[in-house]
């Protein structure tokens, strides 16, 4: 029963993704997309706080696409030496 304390979402899954990918289609028809567990997580958080899903964004999971590597990967690694064997 979907009531405003209490609202109604449907769950859409990618079957055999890796990780999670998918959407939550909300009682008004809007879909929020998601990827990974966070995110599920995250818009699962969001439903039962009762707040707007984030913008839609374009998402890897609806273009077919690999995602954007974090950017933490971008930081310079720092340089390592290796001590020579005598």
């Amino acid at each position: 029963m979907s009531t405003a304390n209490n609202p109604r979402i449907t769950l859409e899954l990618e079957a055999g993704a890796d990780p999670i990918r998918g959407s939550i289609e909300h009682a008004d028809g809007s879909r929020q997309p998601f990827w990974g567990w966070l995110e599920l997580s995250e818009q699962l958080h969001r439903v039962a706080a009762d707040k707007p899903g984030r913008p839609s964004q374009p998402n890897p999971a609806s273009s077919g696409q690999a995602p954007e590597p974090d950017a933490r990967a971008k930081r310079p690694q720092p340089q390592t030496t290796t001590e020579e064997e005598s």
